[in-house]
């Protein structure tokens, strides 16, 4: 019974770390529309996730948050990596096709 519970609880911690990481996109591309039309007030301020920062650490040094292969990562960790790489991708914005005029 205890695994269950353990799952629910990581499984309720990875949906926070989902819903703080659209929070925190969608802010920036707040900002970024009220700059585009010259707006100079800021919506909101709201703090990076932490999961976010050690992972565009781990992307800026070219590492894994622990030493060893990728089977040595904490499960957790790679976990919320997924859920950073899911809400980073549906946030990008599209590609743009270059013309060749």
């Amino acid at each position: 019974m205890e695994g269950l519970i353990g799952g629910r609880l990581v499984g309720e911690k990875l949906d926070e770390l989902r819903e703080a990481l659209y929070n925190y996109y969608g802010t920036l591309n707040e900002i970024a529309m009220m700059a585009e039309i010259g707006q100079t007030s800021t919506p909101k301020q709201i703090d990076k996730p932490e999961a976010l920062i050690y992972w565009q650490q781990c992307q800026a040094l070219n590492t894994n948050l622990c030493s060893g292969g990728l089977l040595d990562q904490p499960f957790i960790w790679l976990m919320e990596v997924a859920v950073i790489r899911e809400v980073e991708i549906s946030m990008r914005p599209p590609i743009k096709e270059k013309s060749d005029a």
